[in-house]
């Protein structure tokens, strides 16, 4: 990390506000301990005094890399979050808030503040809020901080979009945090959903796929329903449906011989599905589907 104090301000971007996020400015200060904070040298329209606090008009990632200090923000201003090294302070645009370093430690603070539609949509999901505004991201912030300070110093209207995906990039690490429990949800839907894919024929399936991905069955199917809108048993026939389609399309196997390759205790119980989910009997449809490959060709 680099120790120099700066600080930048960017214009609004076309390009950046395409790519979702446009950062507006970037710096870096190092705070002593016992110094006055803000300092003097902090930004006009980012200085602020104590008793007052301040609202910015952008999306901010303050990361404190060094000592520690403590946050107060809207809406509940009166509680003290406390902040540690390697902690990313979240301020959003219109919230109040005020925070400074312990003056026996002081702290190194680095930003960027950012605008755009990809700040917007993680609200709507609630993955970034002001009711938590501190992100405990340890060194996942480090490197990301370390390519801004760069970028920055070097050319920083020249680096601007790249900048801004960088902002998008801690974003992405804030989301993914926050989302770990919606994340292994997801992977446990799409194991589920592959699962029924290769064992379309088997009839005990959705039990057993329960068992195997570690979960009971009831909690399976409503974590199923939760996430796709449908239950594993429509899910289920669904992919026999279209399983049953190929293999009307693609093969000679006769109605019953498919009917017994996809689980089905009859030939008559195939059929009634089939034609329930498809609005034809297997061997008209077959007809028709084969008939309209051959007229194609033609």
């Amino acid at each position: 990390m680099h120790d120099g104090d700066y600080f930048n301000y960017l214009p609004e971007s076309a390009l950046c506000e395409a790519l979702g996020c446009t950062a507006l400015s970037t710096g870096h200060t190092r705070i002593p301990p016992g110094s006055a904070y803000p300092p003097v040298r902090h930004p006009d329209d980012h200085h602020f005094v104590w008793e007052k606090g301040r609202t910015i008009q952008a999306y901010q990632f303050a990361w404190i890399s060094e000592g520690r200090g403590q946050l107060q923000s809207a809406p509940d201003p009166r509680r003290i979050h406390p902040i540690e090294a390697g902690d990313v302070m979240l301020l959003f645009p219109g919230i109040w808030h005020r925070f400074a370093p312990d003056p026996s430690t002081g702290w190194v603070e680095s930003w960027i503040e950012c605008r755009g539609a990809a700040f917007e949509r993680v609200m709507d999901i609630d993955l970034m809020s002001p009711e938590e505004p501190v992100w405990r991201a340890g060194q996942q912030a480090r490197a990301i901080f370390d390519t801004i300070h760069s970028l920055a110093r070097q050319d920083a209207l020249m680096h601007q979009p790249t900048l801004s995906a960088l902002g998008l990039q801690l974003l992405g690490q804030l989301c993914q945090t926050r989302d770990i429990a919606g994340q292994g949800r997801i992977r446990l839907i799409e194991q589920a959903r592959r699962a029924l894919m290769e064992k379309s024929g088997d009839t005990t399936a959705l039990t057993n796929i329960a068992a195997d991905l570690g979960v009971s069955y009831s909690t399976l199917r409503r974590l199923f329903r939760e996430h796709t809108g449908m239950s594993l048993k429509r899910y289920q026939t669904d992919v026999r449906t279209r399983r049953a389609c190929e293999l009307l399309r693609n093969s000679d196997k006769s109605v019953k011989a498919i009917a017994s390759y996809l689980g089905y205790n009859t030939a008559f119980h195939f059929s009634a599905q089939f034609k329930k989910a498809t609005g034809l009997a297997p061997s008209e449809w077959r007809q028709r589907n084969r008939s309209e490959v051959r007229g194609d060709r033609l």
